[in-house]
């Protein structure tokens, strides 16, 4: 018997036409209940997930407006190009450490 097919065109699709969505709704979209099945199909469409709502929500990075931090909100969810919360926070830090260090006219020591 051969193993059932998912196509990631439905995720796109959704995704396209609400620009967020849940685990739960992605798995609806697909017609699985298994988590990993919706993550082998989302990998392929470059998606994002919120720092914000403890990553509940998933997007398409092309859908994605980000702003000049980096940021982006839809709904109240708010996505970064840097990924995680964790990472977002170490971007907009890391730029702040290395001016600590910048000696004008000697760059950075």
């Amino acid at each position: 018997m051969r193993p059932l097919s998912f196509r990631p065109d439905a995720l796109r699709t959704l995704l396209l036409r609400n620009k967020i969505a849940t685990l739960d709704e992605l798995k609806l979209a697909l017609g699985t209940a298994v988590d990993v099945t919706v993550f082998r199909k989302l990998k392929p469409l470059d998606y994002l997930t919120s720092y914000s709502h403890r990553g509940r929500y998933y997007s398409l990075r092309q859908i994605a407006r980000f702003d000049d931090h980096g940021l982006w909100s839809q709904q109240d969810v708010w996505f970064s190009r840097f990924g995680t919360l964790l990472a977002t926070a170490e971007g907009f830090v890391h730029p702040a450490r290395v001016k600590l260090f910048e000696t004008p006219g000697m760059g950075i020591y």
